[in-house]
This record gives C-alpha cells, sequence and structure tokens, in this order.
C-alpha cells in the first residue's frame, strides 16, 4: 500500500490494483479534495486484478464484508468501518448516490457528507 497525504488527510491506495483504502471517516474528506484523487489517479490506466477471495481489512486483518450502494459493491469492515474501493468504484458509488440508489448507511453517509461540504453547505 502506498499512503498519500494533502491538508492532514492520508489515504491508501495498492500500487497493483489502484484501489484505495479508506479508514473510518475519511471517504467524506476525500470527496471534498477533487485534487488528492486527481493524484491518486494519475498514471493509473490499466489495473492489475487480483486473485477471488478474501480480502482482509489492512488495519484489522479481519475479513471484510461486500456491502452495496446501488449497482456498486464496495467492502466493507464492520469492526474499524473502513471501506475499500476498487478501481472506479468511486466515481460509480457517487453517481448512484446521485440518482437515489440506496445501500450501506455507512457508505452513503460518508458519501452525502462529502458532497455537501464540497458545495460549502
Amino acid at each position: 500500500m502506498l499512503s498519500y497525504q494533502h491538508q492532514g488527510l492520508e489515504v491508501d491506495s495498492c500500487p497493483e490494483c489502484f484501489g484505495i483504502w479508506f479508514d473510518r471517516e475519511e471517504l467524506k474528506e476525500f470527496i471534498q479534495r477533487p485534487e488528492l484523487a486527481q493524484r491518486l489517479s494519475e498514471g493509473n490506466s490499466v489495473a492489475i486484478v487480483p486473485e477471488a477471495g478474501e480480502r482482509l481489512c489492512p488495519s484489522c486483518r479481519i475479513p471484510l464484508s461486500e456491502t452495496s450502494l446501488g449497482e456498486v459493491s464496495v467492502d466493507l469492515c464492520f469492526r474499524c468501518r473502513g471501506i475499500w474501493l476498487d478501481q472506479g468504484e468511486l466515481d460509480r458509488a457517487v453517481e448512484q448516490y446521485r440518482r437515489g440508489q440506496r445501500g450501506n448507511l455507512v457508505v452513503l453517509n460518508q458519501i452525502a457528507e462529502g458532497l455537501r461540504a464540497a458545495r460549502g453547505g
């Protein structure tokens, strides 16, 4: 995992699959900082798709649970509330939210709070 820091926010990204790990409450802060999202996506063209299997929480080392937001499946740690998004899932999850799709409240609330703060309200 590679760590990226920007104005006090640190997120982790996998250099092989370009997935992003958000510790508790980091997703909403990340959404407010499009310059960090741009930095993470620079040069990322073709991801190496990880083998199917159980993905472990980078913090707790317990299996992540698959949950959904509309048509997007995301991985969530129910212990620490961390969120793993594969390459491209963040944009798709935000789009699903904007279309009124529902899903896991941990993910929904962070997207909603991040977008609201990004708009300045």
